[in-house]
């Protein structure tokens, strides 16, 4: 088969599309429960529900939602969501700063899909040429990724962390399996709360029980703080102002947090100590994974490790409800490693001929 029996069109609006996309969607999961998809190569990210939320929510913005779509013989084999900025000549995952795992919705592995991902990288080349295409975070062995790299792009990886809680047969089991010293402090946390009278409280937000707007400042307020930090950045007054600012936008116009209030699978965690936020996660629940893209803590209760808490406190309530696995998105961050997660690189598309060595996440050039 040629380039030639594939049919590819650009879509802007998605219920175009609607119900060829939920088909790739039905097909996925039952390739997920029968064990032949890995469900990181087609995860809540590539759905139609998150995608549709998306396309929603960017149409303000200065770029637009385009839906690259792959047919062959009338059947959808893959669709690419991308964010175009036309007037910078740029395009992303439409999906590209919110989520962690990033990919085409293509759940299909067969020599017709090789052939159809091979037919849309080459679709991209042309229709795209000079633009900056900017392919990151896809699964390590995903069709993408792997078409990609065939075609001569170069690639960097960077670590992603999930913890596969279906190895386990309960909560106790999966706590036994974690390292002594990590262990030993886990056991020193929960002892620092009793010595120094502390009560601790894990809450759980969702569509039908949404957080207040004073709590969504404090979430995201904190959010920012430790942003300062992870970025070595000194906290100041004007610092201060800036970040409860961000909180302000974030709290009443920003994605995630209308992902918080709009979608089922959105979840927020929170931890509080003596009544006072200690830490945050907010998580996707969808088809037995749970997908965390955020958690941040308060410096301030460091004595207690309240991501930590946070973390196996969540996890002791998911894993008797069937959640199989908790990803943690990118990021090295060493509580991942102490609560037992499992390193699976993502790959970043990066210009083709330049070190990566130090380098930021750029675009690629075709």
């Amino acid at each position: 088969m040629t380039t030639e029996h594939f049919k590819i069109e650009i879509f802007d609006r998605i219920e175009a599309i609607q119900s060829a996309w939920k088909q790739l969607d039905a097909s996925a999961s039952a390739l997920i429960q029968s064990g032949e998809l890995r469900y990181i190569n087609y995860s809540f990210y590539q759905t139609y529900e998150w995608n549709e939320f998306l396309s929603h929510t960017y149409r303000y913005s200065l770029g637009h939602p385009q839906f690259v779509v792959v047919t062959c013989e009338g059947e959808t084999k893959i669709i690419l969501p991308l964010l175009v900025e036309k007037l910078k000549k740029r395009a992303r995952f439409l999906s590209g700063r919110i989520a962690g795992i990033l990919n085409a919705a293509c759940p299909y592995t067969d020599p017709t899909a090789h052939e159809a991902m091979t037919a849309l990288v080459q679709f991209l080349k042309d229709h795209y040429k000079g633009w900056k295409i900017r392919l990151l975070d896809m699964p390590r062995h995903s069709l993408l990724a792997e078409t990609l790299i065939q075609q001569g792009a170069s690639f960097s990886e960077r670590a992603s962390f999930h913890v596969p809680l279906s190895d386990f047969a309960s909560y106790d089991d999966y706590i036994a399996s974690l390292g002594k010293n990590i262990y030993k402090n886990i056991r020193k946390a929960y002892n620092h709360l009793t010595t120094d009278n502390k009560t601790f409280q894990l809450d759980v937000y969702d569509k039908h029980h949404l957080p207040s707007n004073q709590l969504l400042t404090k979430v995201w307020t904190l959010y920012f703080r430790r942003k300062l930090a992870w970025k070595h950045k000194r906290q100041s007054f004007l610092s201060e102002v800036m970040c409860r600012l961000r909180a302000w936008r974030q709290d009443t116009k920003v994605r995630q947090t209308k992902s918080m209030k709009l979608l089922q699978e959105s979840q927020l965690y929170t931890l509080t100590i003596d009544g006072q936020l200690a830490a945050f996660m907010h998580v996707y629940l969808h088809e037995g994974h749970a997908l965390m893209p955020k958690l941040a803590i308060d410096a301030s209760y460091s004595r207690y490790s309240p991501g930590i808490l946070l973390v196996l406190e969540t996890l002791k309530q998911m894993m008797p409800q069937g959640v199989k696995d908790f990803d943690m998105c990118r990021g090295d961050e060493r509580y991942k490693r102490e609560v037992g997660g499992q390193m699976e690189p993502s790959r970043l598309c990066t210009p083709p001929l330049t070190s990566i060595t130090n380098q930021k996440p750029r675009f690629s050039e075709f």
